[in-house]
Parts: structure tokens; C-alpha cells; sequence
């Protein structure tokens, strides 16, 4: 889904760009999802105990606006399911779509029935309302709720999209993983799959670390600009 037409999600990007651009700075980058580290946790500033993971799935697990899986994917998400981290409970890895699941549309919702099938995966049904980055309340009932952690410190994020991926992290409070060349075919390692505003946001990236020096900040507990006093 482009970012222009999730308005909510537009604004609250803009307003950390302008007033807090390092909260769209991710925790550690990756060139694709085939490179998590596994387990996460040791990768990650301070070490941290991780016991759920939140995966994005366009441009992140599968091509932009489809649900086709490859099978390096599809082999790389049965090593995760197999770490330690993430073995110990069926539902400490959670999809969160701004596609799959993320309305009662017919082509939304068979997409999620069709990665629940085929990875054994839950995904995450969102409220029209909250879709990334504002689920991230969503996201952590979805986990206490299961008895996976109610400590958001104790999820990574993982996606392809600062505005979207690492800043509902940031909002949630949790750690951020950035797949910076989004999606690729083994097989054919130099098509880009990524959009006008996933290119940007490297630009952006590189610009915020290697010009001003910003780093991600740890996690913590926060509220959005928009409700700062």
C-alpha cells in the first residue's frame, strides 16, 4: 500500500521527519530478510532478550502487492520458526500487512488466509483505523494476549519501510529491524523491487547517519508528537 494513501500513517511520519528524525532510524540494517541473524536478539545494542518478531510482508517476505513466496523465503521462515527465540510459543511470529489483513476487503483477507496457510503464520487483522505505524497497541495485545510477552522491548520489527515498519516499532517501543534493499530474487539479485518512497527513505537514511550523525534511539515507552504536551 503507498504510503500517500494512508493518510494517518503520512502525518505521523512527516512529524517525527521534522521533529524527531532519529525514531525512523532503525536498530540494525540488513540487505533482505535472508540475512537475519538468528538468533536476533544477540545483533541487536545491548543484547536483549527477544521473544516475538513482527514481519512485514511487501517488499519484506514477498514482491510488492503479492503473496507469492519464494522458496529461499519460505526455507529462511522455517529457520526462524525454528530459533530459539521463537520455537517456544506458535505465536511469537506475527504478519502485520498494510495488504494482508489489513481490511475486510476480499483481496486483503484471502492474502492473509493465504500466507496463514502456506507459512503457518498468523497474521495480524488491523483495525482500518491503525495500520502501520499506528498498531503497534494492536500488536502487543495480539502477543500478551497469546502468552508470548507483554514487554514490547521483547519484540523486534522487522520490514522494509522506515515509515512504516521501524517507526511503528519505535512507537510500540521496540526494536527495529531494516531490510534496506527490500525484496530480492536470489536468482536475479539486481532487480529493485522498491518504490519512489522506499529509495527516498535510504536517502534519507544515509543522510541522517553519515550527515548528522543520528542514531536510533533505545527503546522506550513513548507517545506519538501529536500527543506531546
Amino acid at each position: 500500500m503507498p504510503l500517500f494513501s494512508n493518510v494517518p500513517a503520512l502525518r505521523l511520519s512527516l512529524a517525527y521527519a521534522l521533529h524527531d528524525p532519529s525514531a525512523l532510524l532503525p536498530h540494525r540494517t540488513i540487505p533482505t530478510l535472508l540475512w537475519l541473524p538468528l538468533p536476533v536478539g544477540p545483533s541487536l545494542p545491548t543484547k536483549p532478550t527477544i521473544r516475538a518478531i513482527v514481519l512485514d510482508k511487501d517488499n519484506t517476505l514477498c514482491p510488492p502487492e503479492t503473496a507469492k513466496m519464494h522458496q529461499a523465503y519460505l526455507n529462511k521462515i522455517e529457520k526462524i520458526k525454528q530459533s530459539t527465540e521463537f520455537s517456544q510459543n506458535a505465536h511469537s511470529i506475527l504478519i502485520v500487512s498494510n495488504t494482508a489483513g489489513s481490511s475486510s476487503a476480499p483481496e486483503h483477507e484471502a492474502e492473509a488466509k493465504q500466507l496463514e496457510l502456506e507459512l503457518g503464520l498468523p497474521v495480524l487483522r488491523q483495525h482500518p483505523d491503525r495500520k502501520k505505524p499506528l498498531c503497534g497497541p494492536d500488536i502487543l495485545k495480539f502477543f500478551r494476549d497469546h502468552g508470548v510477552t507483554d514487554d514490547p522491548r521483547e519484540i523486534v520489527v522487522v520490514g522494509d519501510r522506515l515509515a512504516t515498519d521501524v517507526l511503528v516499532a519505535h512507537q510500540l517501543g521496540s526494536w527495529s529491524v531494516w531490510c534496506k534493499e527490500g525484496w530480492r530474487n536470489p536468482e536475479i539479485p539486481g532487480r529493485d523491487y522498491r518504490g519512489f518512497f522506499s529509495k527516498m527513505e535510504s536517502r534519507f537514511e544515509v543522510l541522517l547517519r553519515g550527515g548528522l550523525g543520528r542514531v536510533a534511539p533505545l527503546p522506550t515507552t513513548i507517545t506519538s508528537p501529536t500527543e506531546k504536551p
